[in-house]
Protein backbone atom coordinates (compact mmCIF):
# COMPACT_ATOMS: atom_id res chain seq x y z
CA UNK A 1 0.00 0.00 0.00
CA UNK A 2 1.34 3.43 -0.94
CA UNK A 3 0.80 5.92 1.87
CA UNK A 4 0.36 9.61 1.20
CA UNK A 5 3.54 11.53 2.00
CA UNK A 6 3.74 14.16 4.73
CA UNK A 7 4.09 16.83 2.03
CA UNK A 8 1.00 15.64 0.17
CA UNK A 9 -1.02 15.40 3.37
CA UNK A 10 -0.09 18.95 4.34
CA UNK A 11 -1.05 20.13 0.85
CA UNK A 12 -4.48 18.51 1.01
CA UNK A 13 -5.25 19.77 4.51
CA UNK A 14 -3.93 23.28 3.88
CA UNK A 15 -6.43 23.92 1.08
CA UNK A 16 -9.80 25.53 1.67
CA UNK A 17 -12.39 22.96 2.69
CA UNK A 18 -14.36 23.21 -0.57
CA UNK A 19 -13.39 21.57 -3.84
CA UNK A 20 -15.30 22.08 -7.07
CA UNK A 21 -16.37 18.66 -8.31
CA UNK A 22 -15.38 17.70 -11.86
CA UNK A 23 -18.52 17.71 -14.02
CA UNK A 24 -17.99 16.15 -17.44
CA UNK A 25 -20.00 17.08 -20.49
CA UNK A 26 -19.57 20.84 -20.30
CA UNK A 27 -20.18 22.35 -16.83
CA UNK A 28 -16.54 22.12 -15.67
CA UNK A 29 -14.67 24.80 -17.61
CA UNK A 30 -11.17 26.07 -17.04
CA UNK A 31 -12.72 29.41 -16.06
CA UNK A 32 -14.76 27.75 -13.32
CA UNK A 33 -11.74 25.81 -12.07
CA UNK A 34 -9.61 28.97 -11.99
CA UNK A 35 -12.31 31.03 -10.30
CA UNK A 36 -12.75 28.48 -7.51
CA UNK A 37 -9.00 28.14 -7.07
CA UNK A 38 -8.45 31.90 -6.96
CA UNK A 39 -11.17 32.17 -4.33
CA UNK A 40 -9.27 29.74 -2.11
CA UNK A 41 -10.81 26.39 -3.04
CA UNK A 42 -9.55 23.58 -5.22
CA UNK A 43 -10.63 23.83 -8.85
CA UNK A 44 -11.16 20.77 -11.03
CA UNK A 45 -11.28 19.94 -14.70
CA UNK A 46 -13.35 17.01 -15.93
CA UNK A 47 -11.20 14.88 -18.21
CA UNK A 48 -13.89 12.47 -19.32
CA UNK A 49 -15.11 12.65 -22.92
CA UNK A 50 -12.56 15.25 -24.01
CA UNK A 51 -9.33 14.77 -25.92
CA UNK A 52 -5.97 14.80 -24.20
CA UNK A 53 -5.00 17.86 -26.22
CA UNK A 54 -8.10 19.81 -25.18
CA UNK A 55 -7.67 18.77 -21.55
CA UNK A 56 -4.01 19.79 -21.54
CA UNK A 57 -4.82 23.17 -23.08
CA UNK A 58 -7.61 23.78 -20.56
CA UNK A 59 -5.34 22.90 -17.65
CA UNK A 60 -2.67 25.27 -18.91
CA UNK A 61 -5.27 28.02 -19.22
CA UNK A 62 -6.58 27.38 -15.72
CA UNK A 63 -3.11 27.32 -14.19
CA UNK A 64 -2.19 30.54 -16.00
CA UNK A 65 -5.37 32.19 -14.71
CA UNK A 66 -4.81 30.89 -11.17
CA UNK A 67 -1.02 30.84 -10.66
CA UNK A 68 0.15 28.99 -7.60
CA UNK A 69 -3.30 27.53 -6.94
CA UNK A 70 -4.30 23.87 -7.03
CA UNK A 71 -6.16 22.70 -10.13
CA UNK A 72 -7.07 19.03 -10.16
CA UNK A 73 -7.91 16.80 -13.12
CA UNK A 74 -10.39 13.94 -13.03
CA UNK A 75 -10.14 11.05 -15.50
CA UNK A 76 -12.71 8.43 -16.44
CA UNK A 77 -11.20 4.94 -16.25
CA UNK A 78 -12.03 3.09 -19.50
CA UNK A 79 -13.10 -0.53 -19.19
CA UNK A 80 -9.88 -2.04 -20.62
CA UNK A 81 -7.95 -0.20 -17.88
CA UNK A 82 -10.41 -0.95 -15.07
CA UNK A 83 -8.99 -3.67 -12.83
CA UNK A 84 -12.28 -3.91 -10.93
CA UNK A 85 -13.75 -5.82 -13.88
CA UNK A 86 -12.58 -9.45 -14.05
CA UNK A 87 -10.41 -10.03 -17.11
CA UNK A 88 -12.71 -12.76 -18.41
CA UNK A 89 -15.64 -10.33 -18.45
CA UNK A 90 -13.64 -7.82 -20.47
CA UNK A 91 -12.90 -10.36 -23.21
CA UNK A 92 -14.69 -9.65 -26.49
CA UNK A 93 -15.81 -13.28 -26.80
CA UNK A 94 -17.01 -13.66 -23.21
CA UNK A 95 -20.60 -14.50 -22.27
CA UNK A 96 -20.79 -11.20 -20.39
CA UNK A 97 -19.89 -9.21 -23.50
CA UNK A 98 -22.32 -11.16 -25.68
CA UNK A 99 -25.17 -10.52 -23.23
CA UNK A 100 -24.22 -6.87 -23.07
CA UNK A 101 -24.17 -6.49 -26.85
CA UNK A 102 -27.64 -8.02 -27.10
CA UNK A 103 -28.97 -5.69 -24.40
CA UNK A 104 -27.53 -2.70 -26.27
CA UNK A 105 -29.08 -3.96 -29.50
CA UNK A 106 -32.50 -4.20 -27.85
CA UNK A 107 -32.14 -0.75 -26.32
CA UNK A 108 -31.17 0.68 -29.69
CA UNK A 109 -34.36 -0.78 -31.16
CA UNK A 110 -36.41 0.99 -28.48
CA UNK A 111 -34.87 4.31 -29.55
CA UNK A 112 -35.63 4.02 -33.27
CA UNK A 113 -39.04 5.65 -33.05
CA UNK A 114 -37.87 8.59 -30.87
CA UNK A 115 -34.95 9.05 -33.27
CA UNK A 116 -37.28 9.17 -36.25
CA UNK A 117 -39.51 11.69 -34.48
CA UNK A 118 -36.46 13.84 -33.68
CA UNK A 119 -35.15 13.58 -37.24
CA UNK A 120 -31.84 12.02 -36.24
CA UNK A 121 -29.99 8.83 -37.15
CA UNK A 122 -28.75 6.53 -34.41
CA UNK A 123 -25.22 5.11 -34.52
CA UNK A 124 -24.97 1.58 -35.84
CA UNK A 125 -24.00 -1.28 -33.54
CA UNK A 126 -20.57 -1.34 -35.20
CA UNK A 127 -20.04 2.23 -33.98
CA UNK A 128 -20.54 1.25 -30.33
CA UNK A 129 -17.23 0.14 -28.84
CA UNK A 130 -17.19 -1.04 -25.20
CA UNK A 131 -13.39 -0.83 -25.29
CA UNK A 132 -13.18 2.82 -26.34
CA UNK A 133 -10.24 4.32 -24.46
CA UNK A 134 -11.25 8.01 -24.21
CA UNK A 135 -7.67 9.03 -25.09
CA UNK A 136 -6.56 7.38 -21.83
CA UNK A 137 -2.93 6.73 -22.70
CA UNK A 138 -2.41 10.23 -24.07
CA UNK A 139 -3.91 11.73 -20.91
CA UNK A 140 -1.59 9.70 -18.71
CA UNK A 141 1.35 10.77 -20.89
CA UNK A 142 0.32 14.41 -20.45
CA UNK A 143 -0.04 14.01 -16.68
CA UNK A 144 3.49 12.64 -16.50
CA UNK A 145 5.02 15.13 -18.93
CA UNK A 146 3.56 18.16 -17.14
CA UNK A 147 3.46 16.75 -13.58
CA UNK A 148 -0.21 17.40 -12.99
CA UNK A 149 -0.33 18.08 -9.24
CA UNK A 150 -3.66 16.39 -8.45
CA UNK A 151 -5.25 13.60 -10.50
CA UNK A 152 -8.33 11.64 -9.49
CA UNK A 153 -9.97 8.63 -11.12
CA UNK A 154 -13.67 7.88 -11.59
CA UNK A 155 -15.56 4.89 -13.04
CA UNK A 156 -13.08 2.30 -11.84
CA UNK A 157 -9.65 1.46 -10.52
CA UNK A 158 -6.51 1.64 -12.69
CA UNK A 159 -3.62 -0.77 -12.26
CA UNK A 160 -0.87 -0.33 -9.71
CA UNK A 161 1.47 0.43 -12.59
CA UNK A 162 -0.57 3.55 -13.44
CA UNK A 163 -0.29 4.78 -9.85
CA UNK A 164 3.44 4.07 -9.76
CA UNK A 165 4.01 5.91 -13.01
CA UNK A 166 2.12 9.04 -11.96
CA UNK A 167 3.64 9.01 -8.48
CA UNK A 168 7.07 9.07 -10.13
CA UNK A 169 5.95 12.30 -11.84
CA UNK A 170 5.05 13.77 -8.41
CA UNK A 171 1.27 13.58 -8.93
CA UNK A 172 -1.01 13.29 -5.91
CA UNK A 173 -3.62 10.65 -6.77
CA UNK A 174 -7.18 10.09 -5.66
CA UNK A 175 -9.94 7.60 -6.44
CA UNK A 176 -13.70 8.07 -6.14
CA UNK A 177 -15.20 5.28 -4.03
CA UNK A 178 -18.74 4.27 -3.09
CA UNK A 179 -18.05 1.40 -0.66
CA UNK A 180 -15.48 0.47 2.00
CA UNK A 181 -14.32 -2.39 -0.23
CA UNK A 182 -13.59 0.02 -3.08
CA UNK A 183 -11.75 2.25 -0.63
CA UNK A 184 -9.45 -0.55 0.52
CA UNK A 185 -8.77 -1.61 -3.07
CA UNK A 186 -7.93 1.97 -4.07
CA UNK A 187 -5.41 2.31 -1.27
CA UNK A 188 -3.92 -1.06 -2.11
CA UNK A 189 -3.30 0.17 -5.66
CA UNK A 190 -1.67 3.37 -4.48
CA UNK A 191 -4.29 6.08 -3.92
CA UNK A 192 -3.18 8.98 -1.76
CA UNK A 193 -6.68 10.19 -0.98
CA UNK A 194 -10.24 9.02 -1.46
CA UNK A 195 -13.27 10.88 -2.73
CA UNK A 196 -16.13 9.30 -0.79
CA UNK A 197 -19.24 9.64 -2.97
CA UNK A 198 -22.65 9.29 -1.39
CA UNK A 199 -25.93 8.54 -3.17
CA UNK A 200 -27.00 12.18 -2.94
CA UNK A 201 -24.47 13.11 -5.64
CA UNK A 202 -25.54 14.54 -8.96
CA UNK A 203 -24.16 13.07 -12.16
CA UNK A 204 -22.54 9.67 -12.40
CA UNK A 205 -22.07 7.28 -9.53
CA UNK A 206 -18.55 5.93 -9.47
CA UNK A 207 -19.14 2.28 -8.64
CA UNK A 208 -15.93 0.53 -9.69
CA UNK A 209 -17.73 -2.29 -11.42
CA UNK A 210 -20.07 -0.80 -14.03
CA UNK A 211 -22.77 -3.40 -13.39
CA UNK A 212 -22.79 -2.89 -9.62
CA UNK A 213 -25.92 -1.56 -7.95
CA UNK A 214 -25.15 1.85 -6.44
CA UNK A 215 -25.10 1.70 -2.63
CA UNK A 216 -27.77 3.60 -0.71
CA UNK A 217 -26.00 4.39 2.57
CA UNK A 218 -26.05 8.14 3.12
CA UNK A 219 -22.89 10.17 2.69
CA UNK A 220 -22.38 10.56 6.43
CA UNK A 221 -22.89 6.81 6.92
CA UNK A 222 -20.46 6.07 4.10
CA UNK A 223 -17.80 8.37 5.54
CA UNK A 224 -18.01 6.46 8.83
CA UNK A 225 -17.86 3.10 7.05
CA UNK A 226 -14.84 4.10 4.96
CA UNK A 227 -13.08 5.64 7.94
CA UNK A 228 -13.52 2.38 9.87
CA UNK A 229 -12.16 0.46 6.88
CA UNK A 230 -9.06 2.55 6.14
CA UNK A 231 -8.15 4.23 9.44
CA UNK A 232 -7.71 7.87 10.36
CA UNK A 233 -4.61 8.78 8.33
CA UNK A 234 -6.15 8.62 4.86
CA UNK A 235 -7.57 11.97 3.64
CA UNK A 236 -11.24 11.65 2.71
CA UNK A 237 -12.98 14.15 0.44
CA UNK A 238 -16.76 14.00 0.85
CA UNK A 239 -19.11 14.31 -2.14
CA UNK A 240 -22.87 14.16 -2.41
CA UNK A 241 -25.61 16.74 -1.99
CA UNK A 242 -23.45 19.36 -0.26
CA UNK A 243 -25.12 22.70 -0.94
CA UNK A 244 -24.58 24.89 2.13
CA UNK A 245 -21.89 25.81 4.64
CA UNK A 246 -23.76 23.71 7.20
CA UNK A 247 -23.57 20.68 4.87
CA UNK A 248 -19.84 21.21 4.52
CA UNK A 249 -19.38 21.64 8.26
CA UNK A 250 -21.14 18.32 8.91
CA UNK A 251 -18.87 16.30 6.64
CA UNK A 252 -15.76 17.99 8.05
CA UNK A 253 -16.91 17.10 11.55
CA UNK A 254 -17.51 13.54 10.33
CA UNK A 255 -13.83 13.25 9.39
CA UNK A 256 -13.51 14.55 5.82
CA UNK A 257 -10.68 16.96 5.03
CA UNK A 258 -12.73 18.68 2.33
CA UNK A 259 -16.13 18.76 0.67
CA UNK A 260 -16.43 18.30 -3.08
CA UNK A 261 -19.38 20.29 -4.45
CA UNK A 262 -20.70 19.97 -7.98
CA UNK A 263 -24.40 20.83 -8.19
CA UNK A 264 -23.71 23.94 -6.10
CA UNK A 265 -21.65 25.34 -9.00
CA UNK A 266 -23.90 24.31 -11.93
CA UNK A 267 -25.51 27.77 -12.08
CA UNK A 268 -22.23 29.67 -11.60
CA UNK A 269 -21.41 32.34 -14.17
CA UNK A 270 -18.21 30.51 -15.13
CA UNK A 271 -19.80 27.07 -15.52
CA UNK A 272 -20.32 25.66 -19.00
CA UNK A 273 -23.81 24.37 -18.18
CA UNK A 274 -25.82 24.53 -21.41
CA UNK A 275 -28.87 26.82 -21.66
CA UNK A 276 -31.45 24.01 -21.53
CA UNK A 277 -29.85 22.56 -18.40
CA UNK A 278 -29.68 26.03 -16.83
CA UNK A 279 -33.35 26.70 -17.55
CA UNK A 280 -34.31 23.41 -15.91
CA UNK A 281 -32.15 24.25 -12.88
CA UNK A 282 -33.81 27.67 -12.69
CA UNK A 283 -37.24 26.04 -12.76
CA UNK A 284 -36.25 23.55 -10.08
CA UNK A 285 -34.93 26.35 -7.85
CA UNK A 286 -38.13 28.37 -8.42
CA UNK A 287 -40.32 25.36 -7.68
CA UNK A 288 -42.11 25.58 -11.02
CA UNK A 289 -40.84 22.33 -12.59
CA UNK A 290 -38.51 19.37 -12.06
CA UNK A 291 -39.19 18.94 -8.35
CA UNK A 292 -37.28 15.67 -7.98
CA UNK A 293 -34.08 13.95 -8.97
CA UNK A 294 -33.72 10.28 -9.81
CA UNK A 295 -31.14 7.71 -10.83
CA UNK A 296 -31.02 6.52 -14.41
CA UNK A 297 -28.89 4.57 -16.85
CA UNK A 298 -30.90 5.81 -19.81
CA UNK A 299 -28.55 8.52 -21.03
CA UNK A 300 -25.13 6.93 -20.65
CA UNK A 301 -25.30 3.32 -19.52
CA UNK A 302 -23.91 4.28 -16.12
CA UNK A 303 -26.06 5.08 -13.10
CA UNK A 304 -26.35 8.84 -12.70
CA UNK A 305 -28.60 11.25 -10.84
CA UNK A 306 -30.39 14.08 -12.56
CA UNK A 307 -33.59 16.10 -12.65
CA UNK A 308 -36.29 13.55 -13.43
CA UNK A 309 -37.67 14.04 -16.93
CA UNK A 310 -39.65 12.22 -19.59
CA UNK A 311 -36.69 10.43 -21.18
CA UNK A 312 -35.69 8.94 -17.83
CA UNK A 313 -39.23 7.79 -17.10
CA UNK A 314 -39.69 6.27 -20.55
CA UNK A 315 -36.38 4.47 -20.95
CA UNK A 316 -35.98 2.44 -17.78
CA UNK A 317 -34.62 -0.54 -19.71
CA UNK A 318 -31.21 0.92 -20.53
CA UNK A 319 -28.42 -1.61 -19.91
CA UNK A 320 -25.24 -1.09 -17.89
CA UNK A 321 -23.15 -0.39 -20.98
CA UNK A 322 -20.98 2.71 -20.94
CA UNK A 323 -19.82 4.11 -23.32
CA UNK A 324 -22.10 2.38 -25.84
CA UNK A 325 -25.35 3.84 -24.47
CA UNK A 326 -23.75 7.26 -24.15
CA UNK A 327 -22.77 7.19 -27.83
CA UNK A 328 -26.12 5.72 -28.85
CA UNK A 329 -28.18 8.45 -27.17
CA UNK A 330 -25.83 11.22 -28.29
CA UNK A 331 -27.89 12.35 -31.33
CA UNK A 332 -31.10 12.37 -29.28
CA UNK A 333 -29.55 14.45 -26.50
CA UNK A 334 -28.05 16.86 -29.00
CA UNK A 335 -31.36 17.25 -30.81
CA UNK A 336 -33.27 17.87 -27.59
CA UNK A 337 -30.74 20.48 -26.49
CA UNK A 338 -30.90 22.23 -29.86
CA UNK A 339 -34.70 22.24 -29.68
CA UNK A 340 -34.68 23.64 -26.13
CA UNK A 341 -36.40 20.50 -24.82
CA UNK A 342 -35.39 19.66 -21.23
CA UNK A 343 -37.47 16.47 -21.30
CA UNK A 344 -35.16 14.75 -23.79
CA UNK A 345 -31.65 15.30 -22.49
CA UNK A 346 -29.68 14.66 -19.31
CA UNK A 347 -30.02 17.27 -16.57
CA UNK A 348 -27.49 16.06 -14.03
CA UNK A 349 -28.06 17.37 -10.52
CA UNK A 350 -27.83 16.22 -6.93
CA UNK A 351 -30.57 16.02 -4.32
CA UNK A 352 -30.02 19.58 -3.08
CA UNK A 353 -30.46 21.11 -6.54
CA UNK A 354 -33.18 23.56 -5.46
CA UNK A 355 -30.56 25.32 -3.32
CA UNK A 356 -28.13 25.91 -6.18
CA UNK A 357 -27.34 29.59 -6.54
CA UNK A 358 -26.51 31.84 -9.46
CA UNK A 359 -23.65 34.32 -9.65
CA UNK A 360 -19.85 34.27 -9.66
CA UNK A 361 -18.16 31.11 -8.44
CA UNK A 362 -16.28 33.15 -5.84
CA UNK A 363 -19.54 34.21 -4.20
CA UNK A 364 -20.94 30.69 -4.31
CA UNK A 365 -17.77 29.37 -2.71
CA UNK A 366 -18.18 31.82 0.17
CA UNK A 367 -21.70 30.49 0.85
CA UNK A 368 -20.27 26.97 1.05
CA UNK A 369 -17.36 27.75 3.36
CA UNK A 370 -18.07 27.23 7.09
Amino acid sequence: MTQITDRQLRQVRSEAPVWAAPMAGGPSTWRLAAAVANAGGVGFLAGGMVSAQRLTEDLRAAREAAPGRTIGVNLFVPEPANTAIPAQDRSADSDARRRRAEQVRQFRSSLLTPAEQAGVTLPEMTDLDPDAMDDWDAKLDAAVAESWPLVTFTFGLPSREVFERLHAADCTLGVTVTTPEEARAALDHGADLLTVQGPESGGHRSTHHPAATPPTASLLELIAQVRDAVGTDVPLVAAGGLMTAEDVRRVLEAGAVAAQCGTAFLRADEAGTNPVHRQALDASAAGTAFPTTALTQAFSGRWARGLENAFMRTHTDAPAAYPEVNVLTGPLKKAATAAGDPEGTNLWAGVGVAQAQTGPAERILRTLTP
